[in-house]
């Protein structure tokens, strides 16, 4: 009976302290399956550069699927290329074909951002040429108190408030229809 008290007493010692060493070894591993939920590729669209007839088809779509805000700017950013890629003819006319062409290697292919961002780059040197112009006469001017120079550095401090005016964003870019040619 002895042996058996020592053995029940070994036994449940020999359990209690597996017990311990099971609570403390034991790893509960968290596993989480996560499944990609698919997303439909939305493809942005863009605007074609084969022809103006073609053209304003994909523009009239890219207006479609923009909002309100996106149509006015995607309105100005396009008065913006297509205004400053005017070329004229010998004549002093417009020439219509090149003026075309140029705006349409300007966009074609574009998304609505991209076209944007070529806009305010179009803003952005417009403004920049501006300066460098009015540096370019302030750097000529000897002595601005001199009576000789005088008016000039005047319209050259002028010109550079103007300048600092130019608008560089399309959200600062006042869009007219007066604009189009």
């Amino acid at each position: 009976m002895k042996k058996l008290s020592i053995i029940v007493v070994a036994l449940s010692l020999f359990t209690v302290s597996c017990k311990d060493k099971e609570a403390e070894t034991t790893v509960v591993e968290e596993s989480q399956v996560v499944t990609p939920q698919e997303q439909p590729q939305v493809t942005e669209l863009k605007l074609s550069g084969d022809n103006m007839d073609i053209y304003l088809e994909s523009e009239n779509k890219m207006m479609l699927s923009l909002g309100e805000a996106d149509q006015l700017r995607l309105q100005k950013a396009v008065q913006i290329i297509g205004n400053l890629n005017v070329i004229y003819a010998e004549d002093d006319g417009i020439d219509h074909d090149k003026t075309d062409a140029a705006f349409l290697k300007q966009v074609g292919g574009k998304t609505f951002k991209e076209v944007c961002v070529v806009a305010e780059a179009y803003l952005k040197a417009d403004q920049q040429r501006e300066f460098d112009r009015i540096n370019t006469l302030l750097g000529s001017i000897k002595d601005p108190k001199a009576t000789s120079d005088t008016q000039r550095y005047n319209e050259a401090q002028h010109d550079l408030k103007e300048a600092n005016k130019i608008p560089v964003t399309l959200d600062a870019y006042t869009y007219s229809e007066e604009c189009f040619l």
